[in-house]
């Protein structure tokens, strides 16, 4: 899976804090700015669409970069699996807002204020299947049980924080996905899907890259 990022910084007002700030009020002005910020623009899976509903899927923290206050990750989904996600988080008197494209075409934009301010140019992700995968239970709970299996198959460095690459990280499989599709009010999705999860590896609670396990076909036709 590969995927296209954007980060915008966008100026957070009375960002410099008080000679002496209580940072529990701190803590909680930030959680704030943060959550408004969500509704700052909107995120569209084609031009002409209405915009998508954003889904916080977790509050993280990163201490060992240096952040500070709590950051969330947002999805918006659309017709029953995420298109595209966000890390929000305050760094150097910006809220950043780290944009991926999950989507599976190119007509995912986001506008703020009728202004487009990020429209990737091409697919977000492309898929492979999982070899050696069992085929997709019947039971939701059986194949949730049947994606953590798969996603423990799979390991995560991250690298570059030096700046001669020498760093190395191994990051930490979160138990449960982010966000697990819901298909019941689906339109067709093309491809068809049975079930899909979208996971995290993460640095304290940051997640630094995730994982799409999709079960595309039909129910009694389906491969992750």
């Amino acid at each position: 899976m590969r995927t296209l990022s954007v980060v915008l910084l966008l100026a957070v007002s009375g960002a410099q804090p008080p000679a002496k700030p209580d940072v529990t009020q701190e803590a909680a002005r930030l959680s704030e700015e943060i959550e408004q910020s969500v509704r700052w623009y909107d995120v569209l899976p084609e031009d002409g669409a209405a915009p998508l509903p954003p889904v916080p899927v977790i509050r993280w923290r990163n201490v060992a970069r240096g952040q500070e206050g709590e950051a969330m990750m947002v999805v918006w989904p659309h017709n029953g699996r995420p298109v595209a996600m966000a890390s929000i988080y305050p760094w150097a008197g910006y809220m950043v807002h780290e944009f991926d494209s999950l989507s599976r075409g190119s007509k995912l934009t986001a506008r703020e204020q009728g202004r487009v301010i990020w429209s990737p140019a091409t697919a977000g992700v492309e898929f492979s299947g999982v070899p050696n995968a069992p085929k997709p239970a019947a039971a939701p709970a059986e194949r949730l049980r049947q994606m953590k299996a798969i996603a423990a198959e799979f390991k995560a460095t991250m690298t570059g924080w030096s700046a001669d690459n020498s760093d190395r990280e191994e990051l930490r499989l979160l138990p449960r996905p982010l966000y697990r599709y819901d298909l019941t009010g689906a339109k067709a999705p093309e491809p068809p899907l049975v079930d899909g999860g979208l996971f995290a590896y993460v640095m304290g609670t940051d997640p630094e890259a995730v994982l799409i396990l999709e079960a595309v076909g039909t129910a009694d036709k389906a491969d992750w």
